[in-house]
C-alpha cells in the first residue's frame, strides 16, 4: 500500500508529528500492542510536559547541544506547547520547580488529545507491527513482520534505548546506520550513579539542597542531591549523568560553597560567634542530624565537644568530607532505569531547519533517537514536540 508519509514510533515525537501533518496520506507504525506506552509513564504517569522558563534559558538545558536545539525550540517553544493543548481544552498547573503538568496529572489525557486529532485526520495506525527493514528505491520500502508499505517520506521517531521493556531498544539507530548515518554511542542519561566502596548506605534517603558535583572547574552542576543505597541520585546527578562514565572520579560538595578555603573561613566565623557543639554549627548548613552523626562517627569527634575546642586537623577532615569529596563511579544506572538516552544519530547529519537527513532525501528524525538529551523537568518531551513540529511544518509546505 502506498503512503505519503510513514511514521515509525508512537512516542511524543511520533504522535505529535502525526497530529500536525495535514492533507497527506499517513501511516503510523507501532511495535507494541498499544500506542504511547512510554508517553504514559512520563513524569511518573503525571506527564511533566515542559517547563516554565524563558526560551533563551530553556535552551541551556541540553548540555553541549544548545546551538543545535535552539533552531527547533525557537520555532516551537514551551509556551507554544501549552497554548497548543489549551486549545483542546487542557488546563495546566505549574509546580514549585517550574514544571508544567496537566491539571488532571494524567499522561493519558495528553495522549488522548493527540490520538483524537490523528483519528480526526483519518490517518492509519498499525499496532503490534515491527518494522524489519527500510530501503530507499525511488520511494521508501518499509517491511514489517506483517506487511510491506511504500512511502514517499519516512519519519523515524523510535526513541532511544531507555526503558527497553516498553519497546525502545535502539531500532531507529539501526535503520539510520544502514542509510550511512553515524551513531554516537548511546548510554543511559538522567540516571543515578553507583559508587565504588560506598559506605553511606545507612544515610539512604538523605537529601541536600544545592549540592555540587564536578569533574573539572568548567564541568559542574549545582542542584538537589540524594543519597541512595549504592551511591547518589537527585537532579544534581541526573542532569549531569550525560558527562559521567564508569571508573571516573568525581567530586561532591554537600554544601554549596565555592571551595574548601571559603568553607574554612565560614565555619571559623560560626565557631567564633558560638559556644555550641559541632552539631549545632553544622546544622546551620541545613544538614540532617543523621548526616551530622555520620560525620562525627566517621572522623571520630566527640559530639559533646565544644566547637571552639576542635583542632585544625579535625576541621580539615570535616572540610575534606563536606567539600569536593572525591568518589569513584562504579557504574551508571542502566537503560532500565535511565529516563532518556545520551547519544544517538549524529546531529551533524541532520538538517536543523527541517530535521531531514543530510544523507538520504525525505528521511526525517524526531525526538530521542537524535543525539540530544535534556535535563529532567520536561525538557525532553518539549524537544520531542519541537522536532516533530518542525518536520510537520516543513511537510505541510510541500505540494
Amino acid at each position: 500500500m502506498d503512503y505519503d508519509v510513514v511514521i515509525i514510533g508512537t512516542g511524543p515525537s511520533g504522535l505529535f508529528a502525526a497530529a500536525n501533518i495535514k492533507n497527506k496520506k499517513v501511516l503510523i507504525i507501532e511495535k507494541n500492542d498499544e500506542i504511547g506506552k512510554k508517553f504514559l509513564i512520563s513524569g511518573s504517569g503525571q506527564c511533566n510536559l515542559t517547563h516554565y522558563e524563558d526560551i533563551k534559558q530553556f535552551i541551556t538545558h541540553y548540555g553541549e547541544r544548545k546551538n543545535y536545539v535552539k533552531k527547533q525550540l525557537f520555532r516551537f517553544t514551551n509556551y507554544d506547547t501549552i497554548n497548543y493543548f489549551q486549545k483542546y481544552g487542557m488546563n495546566f498547573i505549574i509546580d514549585k520547580n517550574g514544571k508544567y503538568f496537566p491539571k488532571t496529572k494524567k499522561s493519558k489525557d495528553i495522549l488522548n488529545i493527540l490520538i483524537n486529532i490523528i483519528k480526526g485526520n483519518n490517518y492509519t495506525i498499525k499496532t503490534s507491527e515491527k518494522v524489519k527493514s527500510i530501503k530507499k528505491e525511488k520511494d521508501f520500502i518499509i517491511k514489517t513482520n506483517k506487511s510491506e508499505y511504500k512511502s514517499k517520506m519516512v519519519i523515524i521517531a523510535t526513541g532511544g534505548k531507555s526503558y527497553p521493556n516498553l519497546g525502545t531498544n535502539g531500532d531507529g539507530y539501526e535503520f539510520a546506520k544502514k542509510f550511512g548515518h553515524n551513531i554516537i554511542t548511546p548510554k543511559p542519561a538522567l540516571t543515578n550513579i553507583k559508587i565504588k566502596n560506598f559506605d553511606m548506605q545507612e544515610l539512604s534517603g538523605t537529601s541536600f539542597k544545592n549540592a555540587k558535583i564536578k569533574i573539572s572547574d568548567k564541568k559542574q552542576n549545582i542542584n538537589d542531591l540524594l543519597i541512595t543505597h549504592q551511591g547518589f541520585s537527585g537532579p544534581c546527578i541526573l542532569d549531569f549523568s550525560r558527562y559521567l562514565n564508569e571508573n571516573q572520579k568525581i567530586k561532591i560538595s554537600f554544601i554549596n560553597l565555592k571551595n574548601k578555603e571559603l568553607f574554612k573561613e565560614d565555619i571559623n566565623k560560626k565557631i567564633k560567634k558560638s559556644n555550641d557543639n559541632l552539631f549545632s554549627i553544622l546544622k546551620e548548613y541545613e544538614l540532617t542530624k543523621r548526616f551530622i552523626d555520620y560525620i562525627e562517627n566517621k572522623i571520630k569527634i566527640n559530639p559533646k565537644q565544644k566547637s571552639h575546642n576542635i583542632d585544625k586537623r579535625t576541621k580539615d577532615k570535616i572540610t575534606d568530607f563536606l567539600i569536593d569529596h572525591e568518589y569513584t563511579i562504579d557504574e551508571l544506572g542502566n537503560f532500565d532505569n535511565a529516563m532518556v538516552t545520551n547519544g544517538g544519530i549524529d546531529t551533524k547529519e541532520i538538517n536543523p531547519k527541517n530535521m531531514e537527513s543530510k544523507i538520504i532525501k525525505n528521511l526525517y528524525f524526531a525526538g530521542e533517537v537524535i543525539d540530544v538529551d535534556g535535563d529532567t523537568g520536561g525538557y525532553n518531551i518539549q524537544y520531542a514536540f519541537s522536532t516533530a513540529w518542525v518536520i510537520s511544518e516543513y511537510l505541510n509546505s510541500l505540494n
